[in-house]
């Protein structure tokens, strides 16, 4: 799963999932552009591991930091100029920022529900939109969108999450459609637990741990890394005859639901 040469963009990729998938893709030989809209995590687990650039260049990597709020069209249109001015180009682009707002349809309030549309939603377009012409022009031009096994269940206090992630599976696959005869290839990861900082709150709850340890068929949860590990396979070209797909990450979750 060789990348050297390659360029990749991952936004949210200060932490968590996003943290994996830009160490993995570095680990490849990619390039790495972090964006995100902090470079170092206010969540304090991830701010005691240090910032993502960081831990690239400690693995002899090469990465740089872009300040980007993803729901702001001018700020990502400058986060991939600096990219191609940077590196000549763009390859990879992974759209993994995301956010959840707990609650029912009748307990969001409307900013709650466009700020979740904003991160989750629009930006796939956004950064899309703006990438397309430079992936186009990649030899091998990769999209990787980051769903949820939300995508296909619903789930207690989910309503915005879970529409949003249904939204970036539909959109992976009509980006399929449109990138397709340019050769890139689009597709969706949909992670299940996966322990994070953002996570780590369900984890503690014990009823809610009792509920993952019952639907997760492996005696252990996903890591970061893990999904970095698929993103860093359907970025290279192992992967070149698969778009379209929104493939779980998740331990067996959805099968013994």
């Amino acid at each position: 799963m060789d990348l050297t040469g390659k360029t990749a963009l991952v936004t949210g990729g200060a932490a968590g999932i996003g943290r994996g998938i830009a160490i993995e893709l570095a680990r490849g030989g990619a390039n790495v552009v972090v964006a995100d809209v902090r470079e170092n995590p206010k969540l304090e687990a991830e701010r005691n591991r240090g910032k993502t650039v960081d831990i690239i260049e400690e693995l002899s990597g090469d990465a740089l930091f872009s300040e980007c709020d993803v729901g702001k069209e001018a700020s990502v249109e400058t986060t991939v100029n600096k990219t191609v001015s940077e590196y000549g180009g763009l390859d990879i682009l992974v759209n993994n920022a995301g956010i959840s707002v707990p609650g029912s349809v009748t307990e969001l309030d409307r900013k709650d529900w466009d700020k979740i549309t904003e991160v989750n939603l629009t930006s796939v377009y956004l950064t899309t939109k703006h990438a397309a012409t430079h992936l186009y022009g990649s030899d091998a031009g990769r999209i990787i969108n980051l769903a949820s096994t939300a995508a296909f269940e619903g789930t207690p206090q989910g309503a915005g999450y879970c529409a949003t992630k249904g939204g970036v599976v539909n959109l992976t696959r009509q980006l399929a459609v449109d990138f397709g005869p340019e050769g890139t290839t689009v597709n969706a990861l949909c992670p299940g637990p996966i322990y994070t900082s953002m996570s780590q709150g369900t984890f503690d709850d014990p009823e809610r741990r009792e509920i993952y340890e019952e639907h997760v068929l492996l005696p252990y949860f996903g890591e970061p890394e893990d999904v970095g590990q698929l993103a860093r396979f359907l970025a290279s070209d192992a992967a070149r005859y698969i778009t379209g797909t929104a493939i779980p990450i998740d331990g067996g979750w959805l099968a013994s639901r």
